[in-house]
């Protein structure tokens, strides 16, 4: 992995949703530094705390999410979108689950593959399915009247 993979924080990941921008900069951060250190040879147990911290953090934003989602009706409002968002929040935890027991192994391709899918399923997740979730949250708090239950 070169320093040109590594993931940054761009004004192209935003949402325009504050609380949700914060912890994607953050989700980002802790993933630049889980490859910061898989470029470098970090150790084993280097790789599996920033891993930890990673993965508590995205359940933690998981949450966050899904109170914004339920408290401005977006599975009122567009059921497909709200339980193809919840879906690929559990698909997600059962993915890094499965790639988990393989980093444990302290094995260096394990950890390239790990750190290649949460980097490519974060990008994707934002641009596509939280800027979805952004722009429904911006609408609902600008007209609240068309978005009450």
């Amino acid at each position: 992995m070169t320093t040109t993979d590594r993931i940054e924080w761009s004004d192209a990941l935003a949402t325009g949703v504050d609380e949700i921008d914060e912890q994607h900069r953050i989700l980002v951060n802790i993933l630049a530094e889980a490859e910061a250190l898989h470029a470098g040879e970090g150790s084993g147990a280097q790789f599996e705390q920033i891993f930890r911290d990673l993965l508590a953090y995205a359940i933690y934003h998981f949450e966050t999410e899904e109170a914004l989602m339920a408290r401005h009706g977006y599975g009122r409002s567009d059921p497909a979108a709200a339980e193809a968002h919840l879906a690929q929040h559990r698909d997600f935890s059962a993915r890094v689950a499965q790639l988990r027991a393989d980093v444990r192994r302290d094995d260096r391709a394990s950890r390239e593959a790990l750190v290649r899918f949460l980097r490519g399923w974060l990008i994707h997740h934002i641009l596509s399915t939280d800027k979805a979730l952004g722009r429904f949250i911006l609408a609902a708090e600008n007209n609240p009247a068309a978005y009450a239950g």
